[in-house]
């Protein structure tokens, strides 16, 4: 009789490298995909236009132009909006399609399949928004108060990492909308538009329960001092306390606001599972 033969099980690790590389696909075969980097480079265009049209006595200070650009545009509109773009499709997606139960009933832990994806995301939406900050930083440049020296290469990484850290943040939020709502979309735009607006003027605790508050505590110390103006002029006229969060405590809120997400959205994928293998069945 011969022996039996054992075949060798997949860890883990590789079913997360399956699922992320198969995401990272099917992410970039998507017209959406053009479109958002069309979006993300178009803030490039600004200071360009702005060197060219502004005459010397009016030009902008190319330091304060890039510090405003990436905290308005970029940290505060579009890395919510990619995550809207991309997040909310990465799960929302197929349960549209109605093709979830097929993948679920696969042999891959349901924690792989979610990080999977969640790491497709990170890693596409990283490479538009950072390529893009790298590209306004060098459009700047043309203004005048901004070159290449070692405290701008550092306001430069300090920026880029910010908004990998909000990409994290409103990622998971989305994945995790995606997962739970019908409309994804629509939640979304509620929750990191809407809602957000509304929770950073409402006095007391509640802009905790956003991402942008962290997002704001971690920026560089030249974006720090001109928000202190509007957080004063905000006291001066709504009475507004602010309570002031730490770097630190910030860049570990955004590490476990993602984690405690990415755990909830594999129990609710865990969830669908059941709901669709009844449905299937009935």
């Amino acid at each position: 009789m011969g022996e039996a033969v054992s075949v060798p099980v997949p860890g883990f690790g590789r079913y997360l490298g399956t699922t992320c590389g198969h995401t990272l696909v099917m992410m970039l075969r998507r017209k959406r995909a053009i479109l958002a980097g069309c979006v993300v480079l178009a803030p490039v265009l600004v200071p360009l236009v702005v060197a060219f049209l502004s005459a010397s006595q009016y030009a902008q200070d190319g330091n304060k132009f890039f510090v405003e650009l990436v905290d308005y545009v970029y940290l505060r509109a579009l890395a919510p909006l990619v995550a809207l773009f991309f997040g909310c499709m990465l799960i929302g997606e197929d349960v549209e399609s109605e093709t979830i139960p097929y993948l679920l009933t696969r042999p891959i832990p349901k924690s792989a399949w979610v990080v999977g994806k969640f790491l497709a995301f990170l890693a596409v939406s990283a490479v538009l928004i950072l390529s893009s900050i790298l590209l306004c930083f060098c459009a700047c440049i043309a203004l005048g108060g901004l070159s290449v020296s070692a405290s701008s290469v550092k306001l430069l990484l300090h920026y880029q990492g910010v908004a990998v850290m909000a990409l994290m943040g409103y990622g998971a939020v989305c994945l995790f909308l995606g997962a739970l709502f019908k409309r994804p979309v629509i939640v979304g735009v509620i929750v990191l538009f809407a809602w957000q607006r509304l929770a950073m003027t409402i006095p007391g605790l509640i802009d905790f329960f956003t991402i942008e508050k962290y997002v704001r505590a971690m920026l560089p110390t030249l974006a720090t001092e001109r928000e202190n103006v509007v957080i004063k002029t905000a006291l001066m006229e709504f009475q507004r306390k602010v309570f002031v969060v730490g770097a630190a405590k910030a860049a570990a809120m955004l590490v476990i606001i993602p984690a405690v997400l990415l755990v909830l959205t594999t129990l609710v994928v865990r969830w669908r599972e059941y709901s669709s293998a009844r449905a299937v069945g009935g």
